[in-house]
């Protein structure tokens, strides 16, 4: 009797631990699931990001791209050479030209001069306009127009006696009385110093580049 109680001790003994064993088993192959599961999710999240990041740097380089290919057609950046603009524009300073656009009086514009050189000058007489300066005073068709941003230097230097503009017509730098179609008439700011239509000529339309959309000076800078 004893030794029957023993042997069915024995065996619920080995029972419970195999049945331990068991779901020690189910437990870690459990577990070994949930390891891979929690692998494979981070593997594909891993890649989606990696694919939404080669993404965006592919988008943002497009994206500069396609803005620099149409800002070159649009827009130009250069600089201004010399000292005929003083005092609105000065050697150096950055200027951002627009393009393509329709020019109207006393625009801020560039082309390329004689020597392909690009130039910024004040446009002052346009096609089929008569240009004439007299006594400091500009007339466009007879009528006089004020030239507000160098009224100061007019000013200053009829106080000193002279004129700051020379007489001229634009009969003077053409044949015609009034400036042929395709051609501008442009002056410096500086205009007892600058070299400019009074110098070269009028200004075809080819060889215009465009208006001054902007500019930065670099005496703000160095200030």
């Amino acid at each position: 009797m004893k030794k029957r109680m023993n042997q069915e001790k024995k065996q619920r003994k080995t029972s419970d631990t195999h049945q331990h064993n068991k779901k020690k088993q189910v437990s870690k192959s459990l577990n070994q699931r949930k390891r891979k599961t929690k692998g494979s999710i981070r593997r594909k999240n891993g890649k989606k990001k990696k694919t939404v990041l080669r993404d965006i740097i592919l988008t943002t380089v497009f994206t500069i791209f396609l803005s620099l290919a149409i800002g070159s057609i649009f827009f130009k950046v250069t600089t201004v050479q010399g000292h005929s603009m003083i005092p609105n524009l000065r050697d150096g300073d950055i200027l951002l030209i627009k393009k393509r656009t329709d020019l109207r009086r006393f625009d801020l514009v560039t082309f390329m001069n004689e020597k392909n050189n690009v130039q910024a000058r004040r446009l002052i007489g346009l096609p089929g306009e008569k240009i004439v300066y007299k006594e400091d005073t500009l007339y466009v068709d007879d009528q006089p127009v004020d030239e507000k941003f160098i009224v100061d230097e007019v000013n200053e230097s009829q106080r000193n006696g002279k004129n700051f503009t020379e007489d001229f017509t634009s009969e003077d730098l053409t044949s015609t009385k009034t400036i042929p179609e395709g051609y501008y008439l442009v002056l410096g700011d500086n205009r007892p110093y600058a070299a400019d239509s009074r110098v070269y000529g009028l200004i075809s339309a080819e060889n215009m580049i465009g208006k001054v959309d902007f500019h930065w000076s670099l005496s703000n800078v160095k200030r």
